[in-house]
């Protein structure tokens, strides 16, 4: 026992130094999940608390609500998921290894606890704030209260158990089981791990207890009353949920006799453990397996034996030498270890094998725990099969194969991942070194070019970041629309990777040089130019560059002109439109349109984009979009018009006013018979 803790303690705490070394800067950025996951906890400390988070593809709660713990104490920081992750990490660790050391033997379980400690695909997802590592945790923690208060103490005695000893281990198991449902997609499955579990002892003994089987069937119920809340949600709100729709795809051409994405997609999902792993560099070294050559070859052993001794029917773990020790249902229980990890590593795959190598990291997190297990075993057993004399020189290969591991994590996490440049893109980066630079300056009002400009993307990523309170930003993308907040000294921002459109930098004059931000040489999105600008300044000088126009969008948005690059357009000219809005009040997502209007008939040409996204506006600043199309053989005969629509179904247009008339839903620009 005492070894056992020993080790236990050492592997924790190596695992703790991986997790928490330079948290803050490695991963070197934020991504978009990590910081949605941020705001949705803050948005918990406020006293927003759904059942459902339907940001992005929408999210189970559970991860969200324990994150939101943390900040109570440390405030609106992504430090605060991580943090979670790491110990719902440790959690996983210490979990996994109590319940293989009941079903495998302590040596198993240590073993087990090695590779998750030490291995590089647990170490990726441990320092994540995503929500995915739960789901893992409340199973294995279901497992162990099921296998080590329910189960083993059935193989005391066939007498039902007296006392709190009747109802705590499944009260405990409801709880665990049901909360399970609130952490991510797999845990809607993985619940058959306990019916197949009773299924399996019932088919090997032909009688259980009553209080067994009604006890397990009564947990089952529980927690699914635990998870109803949730489930209705999702009935009632099924576009909340679109990952469904991604796993349901290839089934679905399937069950249409087309087999060959299921195929695909199966066939490299089997290629995952030794061979090439997930392409996305955002949660792995693109195309790393899971395992390296020798953990991979020894899971591949494991898997064998275990698949033997199923099949034999045999036991695989003796307290002591003499095997006539074993109760009969004692041996059934630890015969039911190859069929359970077996069963689990098949569910846990399954979402995979279904959508296909890619995310594989994330969406196969339910088996993450018990792929550790398999060369585990495979050493445990090649210990048992050599001679006495033989142990101590195998427990040295096993602390060299462990600690070769543990040089291979650190390599490739800390060095080789995390420094390259794709993983910089991933997780902004650069847009981080914007932030900070922001954060040393006493500027009031910026406004920061990004490719991905949603409130939900980089926005949600800086309002994590951003230290200065007082500090109002803006967000557009510079390579269609050019955004001009209305103070004295702000802030403009451009990436490399969302320049200023060509066509508007006539309409962009800044009062004083550009700084540079000092990038990394490699840096794939620089460089980042901050200008310091005049507001009123820059917006006076479009009077004499644009045409005037008036309109008013819904109370929004007020049109004050436009400008046609070329002025004097020619059929088959690639037209571009410069439109000047001034914001009056942000509103939900929109989508401008600029369209040659063709009467009872779909446009004549139309580009429908809007680059300054609706939710974030602020009233009083100005922006200029450009729309772009090919001009048809009869142009001249339409009215070129602009409007707005909302970006959710059923998309209805904004009312236009002028003068604070009713005027329809569109703005006429020009008759192209005006044109001088």
């Amino acid at each position: 026992m005492r070894p056992y803790l020993a080790w236990m303690v050492l592997l924790l705490l190596a695992a703790a130094a991986l997790r928490f070394a330079s948290l803050p800067t490695v991963p070197p950025g934020l991504t978009h999940d990590e910081a949605d996951h941020g705001l949705s906890a803050w948005g918990v400390v406020q006293g927003v608390r759904p059942i459902y988070f339907t940001v992005g593809y929408g999210r189970e709660p559970l991860y969200d609500y324990a994150t939101a713990g943390l900040m109570t104490f440390l405030g609106p920081t992504y430090l605060a998921g991580r943090l979670t992750s790491v110990y719902f990490s440790l959690i996983l660790i210490a979990a996994m290894a109590a319940w293989t050391r009941r079903a495998f033997g302590s040596r198993v379980a240590l073993l087990t606890a090695a590779g998750l400690s030490l291995g590089f695909w647990p170490l990726m997802a441990a320092r994540q704030g995503l929500r995915s590592l739960t789901q893992p945790v409340m199973l294995v923690l279901a497992l162990w209260s099921y296998w080590a208060m329910v189960l083993v103490p059935w193989t005391r005695g066939k007498a039902r158990p007296q006392g709190v000893r009747t109802w705590f281990p499944f009260l405990l198991l409801t709880l665990f089981l049901g909360l399970s449902f609130y952490t991510y997609i797999p845990a809607r499955i993985m619940w058959l791990l306990f019916p197949a579990s009773l299924l399996r002892l019932w088919l090997g003994r032909g009688r259980l207890p009553r209080w067994l089987v009604g006890g397990t069937v009564g947990m089952l119920a529980g927690a699914a009353a635990i998870g109803w809340p949730l489930f209705h949600y999702l009935q009632q709100n099924p576009d909340a949920e679109t990952r469904i729709s991604q796993l349901r795809g290839p089934l679905t051409q399937a069950f249409q006799g087309e087999f060959d994405p299921l195929v695909s997609n199966v066939v490299g999902s089997l290629r995952l453990f030794t061979f090439t792993g997930d392409s996305a560099w955002r949660y792995n070294i693109a195309g790393q397996p899971w395992l390296n050559p020798i953990m991979g070859t020894l899971f591949y052993a494991g898997l064998l034996l275990l698949v033997s001794s199923l099949l034999k029917g045999v036991s695989l773990k003796k307290t002591n030498h003499n095997a006539h020790e074993y109760t009969r249902p004692r041996l059934y229980l630890h015969s039911l270890g190859p069929f359970l990890v077996l069963l689990w590593l098949f569910l846990g795959l399954l979402p995979v094998l279904i959508t296909g190598p890619e995310l594989s990291s994330t969406q196969a997190i339910a088996m993450q725990p018990v792929l550790y297990l398999f060369p585990a075993f495979a050493l445990y057993c090649l210990r048992q099969w050599g001679p006495r004399k033989w142990w101590p020189l195998w427990t040295g290969l096993v602390i060299l194969l462990y600690a070769a591991l543990l040089v291979g994590t650190v390599r490739d996490y800390f060095y080789t991942w995390a420094n390259h440049p794709e993983v910089r893109v991933q997780y902004e980066s650069n847009l981080v070194e914007t932030i900070g630079y922001i954060n040393q300056s006493d500027v009031m009002d910026a406004a920061i070019s990004t490719t991905t400009p949603g409130p939900f993307h980089s926005p949600a990523i800086a309002l994590l970041l951003l230290t200065q309170e007082q500090t109002v930003l803006r967000w557009f993308n510079g390579t269609a629309s050019l955004l001009i907040p209305q103070g004295e000294e702000v802030f403009v921002t451009f990436s490399g990777f969302a320049p200023l459109h060509p066509t508007l930098t006539s309409y962009f004059a800044a009062a004083s040089p550009p700084l540079t931000l000092p990038l990394r040489p490699d840096d794939r999105d620089r460089p980042i130019i901050v200008y310091k600008v005049n507001g009123p300044q820059i917006i006076s000088q479009w009077a004499d560059q644009f045409t005037p126009a008036e309109g008013t969008l819904g109370d929004v948005v007020r049109l004050r002109g436009y400008a046609l690059h070329p002025p004097r357009p020619e059929p088959g000219v690639t037209l571009q439109v410069v439109t000047w809005w001034e914001i009056l009040a942000p509103t939900t997502e929109l989508i401008f349109f600029t369209h040659l209007a063709v009467e009872n008939a779909p446009p004549a040409a139309q580009d429908d984009r809007l680059d300054v996204p609706s939710p974030t506006w602020v009233a009083g600043d100005m922006f200029l979009q450009v729309h772009t199309f090919i001009l048809p053989e009869q142009y001249m005969s339409y009215p070129l018009v602009v409007g707005a629509y909302a970006a959710a179904p059923p998309h209805t247009r904004l009312p236009v006013t002028v003068q604070g008339g009713g005027e329809g839903d569109t703005i006429p620009l020009t008759f192209w018979s005006e044109l001088p």
